[in-house]
């Protein structure tokens, strides 16, 4: 079976062309084709999750950071709590998302 790069209809292996949408079909024998180490489909999952931490990071540097009109509640166990979490979904999103872009090409 063939798989169509436009669509991903699978064909049968003498086709030439896609039943679903008629791009041309090229067979890469299973020896040549490009083995990936990870992925792109595991890479975009490690870049959403990255981007989802990084995103969260800024959430509280903002919301909880007192960098806008509204009142900061910070209760003591919070306050002693942020100052570590918000670097490591700040920094460790930003070099996850890094890392599951590099891990797409590898």
């Amino acid at each position: 079976m063939i798989q169509c790069g436009h669509c991903g209809l699978y064909n049968p292996d003498d086709s030439r062309e896609c039943s679903k949408c008629g791009a041309a079909l090229v067979y890469i024998p299973p020896k040549l084709q490009k083995r990936h180490a990870v992925g792109p489909e595991k890479a975009k999952a490690i870049r959403d999750n990255a981007l989802s931490a990084l995103v969260l990071g800024l959430l509280i540097k903002v919301y909880w950071g007192g960098y806008g009109p509204w009142p900061v509640i910070d209760l003591p166990i919070l306050a002693g709590i942020r100052p570590g979490v918000e670097p490591v979904l700040l920094y460790g999103g930003a070099l996850g998302y890094s890392v599951g872009w590099v891990l797409n090409w590898i």
